[in-house]
This record gives structure tokens, sequence and C-alpha cells, in this order.
């Protein structure tokens, strides 16, 4: 069983009025959730990562399974398999909100795919902004009836600096409980906690640069370690900065994480997870 998802963003105007389009169904192709989102004046990036950020939020509401995750953004698609940096400091935000749920997804992949791919999320889109409200066409993944969908930041090159990261109300609720009791106090912050990287699949022959250091393991606290090549760690650094980031009640549950080697031919794999005994507490 899996989750297919597809979604789509745009701006008329660019800044202008935006809305995202959702769609996800089951891997027998019958359809679970078809959605519009209205998201008031933002850029077409950022539209683009809000579709993203609500496909997730709903994906949440679903019994835990792979997904695969479709979009005509290009430029998000290799944002997100850290092919590409994040250079707008506007969209850093939104960025960061969907490496944390990606975070709880335990298997996902994500893919470019051609716009006629992609006309039904298109078309919620465009809904969205023709009623400059949210439509819910069809709605199967809700926990139960009344129940209310995280709502994700609308933030982005039109939002500017006091966009705020709209958390889910839960995990609010789970973090003040932790700061309660003195949880917040006792985690370690980011910075100090470790991240393993496990070399999966070897590069192909004459494609690394440096072949013996590729089949390492290396422990990531707060610089990069030696023997580790620009490429691969411009494909990891993400995830570990996502895993890094994860709350303190998170960060132990992280699933393990495979990425990609980003240069091209190399085909090597490292597989990323939280070091246990390095979020305020001792293994033994």
């Amino acid at each position: 069983m899996s989750l297919i998802v597809h979604f789509d963003g745009g701006a008329r105007g660019n800044p202008g009025p935006a809305g995202a389009g959702v769609v996800i169904c089951g891997d027998d192709e019958k359809p679970l959730f078809e959605g519009g989102f209205y998201l008031g004046p933002l850029t077409n990036n950022a539209a683009e990562y809000n579709a993203l950020l609500r496909s997730l939020e709903r994906v949440a509401l679903a019994p835990p399974q792979p997904v695969q995750l479709h979009s005509d953004s290009e430029l998000l698609v290799r944002q997100i398999t850290g092919e590409y940096q994040v250079k707008s400091p506007a969209l850093e935000q939104l960025y960061a909100q969907a490496q944390r749920l990606l975070l709880r997804i335990s298997h996902w992949s994500i893919r470019h795919v051609r716009r006629d791919a992609n006309k039904r999320a298109d078309q919620l889109a465009n809904l969205a902004m023709d009623e400059r409200r949210d439509v819910i066409v069809l709605d199967r993944l809700s926990a139960a009836p009344g129940s209310d969908a995280p709502e994700p930041a609308r933030g982005g090159e039109a939002a500017g600096k006091g966009a705020r990261d709209a958390a889910p109300r839960a995990r609010r609720k789970r973090q003040d409980a932790s700061d309660s009791h003195g949880g917040a106090a006792n985690a370690a912050s980011p910075a100090e906690r470790r991240v393993r990287v496990v070399c999966g699949r070897a590069p192909a022959e004459d494609a690394c640069p440096d072949p013996p250091a590729a089949h390492g393991t290396w422990d990531i606290a707060s610089t990069v370690p030696p023997g580790m090549c620009l490429s691969a760690a411009q494909a990891i650094l993400p995830t570990v900065l996502a895993i890094q980031n994860a709350g303190a009640e998170d960060f132990p549950n992280v699933p393990a994480l495979t990425v990609r080697c980003a240069r091209p031919g190399c085909g090597a794999t490292f597989v990323v997870s939280p070091l246990a005994g390095s979020n305020g507490s001792h293994s033994s």
C-alpha cells in the first residue's frame, strides 16, 4: 500500500493571488483527497511549497505507508532532494517546514513530472484562486468528522519576515507539556545532536573523487567530517539539519532516511538517522 500525491501551486501576478491544488490517491489510483486551497498573495515558488505542505499535512491523516510525491516544479523537487540549494531567504522557512514534515514519513520519494501529468492539481489550484476560498472536492482521509487538518504557514516571498511557522496544534500542545515538565531544559540543542550517515550503496566506478572515503560511516554534529565529497555533503546536509532541528520529542523517533549523492552518474546512497543517546540522554 502507498499513497500517490500530485500537488501544484501558482500565483496570478507573481506575486499575486495564489492557490494550491492537492490530489491524493491510493496505489489503486482511486482518489482519497482532492482539494484546492486559497493562499492569498504569494509568489509562484511560495505557492508551490505551500502546495507541498498542504499535501504532507493531509498525508499525515492517513495510516503510515510509503508516499510518492509528484510536482511539475523542477526547482522545488531539486531543492527537496538536495540537488539545488535554497538561495531565497524567503523560501527557507517553507523548505525547513517541508523537511520537518517529511521526517514523519518512513519512506517517501519525490519526482518531477510534466505539467500535463499534473492537470487535476493545477485545476484545483485555479479553482481556489477563482473562488478566493478553499474548495474541498473529496476528503476520505480525515480521521474523524469535524477534525481539522493542521494549516501550514503561508510564508514566502510575499510574506516577508513576519511570516510564521504554523506548527500543528497537537505538536504545540506536546511541546507545552514537555516544557512544563522541564523537558525542553534537559534536551540537547540542535547543534549538540549527532546524526549518523552510513554509505548504503557505493558510488559508480570512477564517479567519486575519493572512492575509499565513500564507503565510510560519519557521525555529524556541527561540522562536515573529513572524507566526504562536496556532492555527497550537498545532498545529505538538508536532511541532517532537518533531523537536528526536529522537536525534542520527535528526534529519537525519526526513521532512517536514504539520500542519493548529488553528483551526476555517481549513484551512491547514504542512510541518515539520529544517533542514539545524542538528544540529552545517555546511551547504555
